[in-house]
């Protein structure tokens, strides 16, 4: 059974543990490999610690605990109506157990705490995985598209 909590400080050397295994197995052959070395876990939990410090309110970092262990987690910020999913990330050998789908269930329950009315998302051209993801749940292209580093490359 999935236990989905607000993370907390003590979390986020686990969270960054989870960020770059994901990154790593999500993003192979998307993004250049010399830039996916330089995402470890510590750099990522370096990230989330900012991130936790300037996250402006209303904001939610949750994670998935399952036997003990956390083994996803979720971010998303919002602004009067509207809000953004910014991340789920999920340890590798957790993909297609569920624990996504629970991370992004209780991360939009936060945006209609906050009022959001209305929510967006970014997804890295090519991860087919993540995009046939966010259709299954109601979500569709709009046909923007953003610039986002990765370990030091712009993708």
């Amino acid at each position: 059974m999935v236990e989905i909590r607000t993370a907390t400080t003590d979390d986020l050397d686990a969270v960054g543990r989870v960020h770059a295994a994901s990154r790593a197995a999500a993003y192979a052959g998307l993004v250049p490999p010399d830039a996916l070395a330089r995402v470890t876990p510590a750099t990522q939990a370096e990230v989330w610690r900012q991130r936790m410090a300037a996250s402006p309110a209303p904001s939610a970092l949750l994670v998935a605990i399952e036997g003990g262990e956390l083994v996803g987690f979720t971010h998303g910020t919002g602004r009067e109506e509207r809000a953004e999913l910014d991340a789920i990330h999920l340890a590798p050998d957790r993909l297609g157990s569920g624990v996504g789908q629970a991370l992004h269930d209780a991360l939009l329950d936060e945006f209609v705490g906050w009022g959001c009315v209305r929510a967006e998302l970014w997804v890295l051209r090519g991860n087919e995985r993540a995009q046939a993801f966010y259709r299954r749940n109601g979500w569709a292209h709009d046909g923007r598209t953003s610039e986002h580093d990765v370990g030091g490359a712009v993708v």
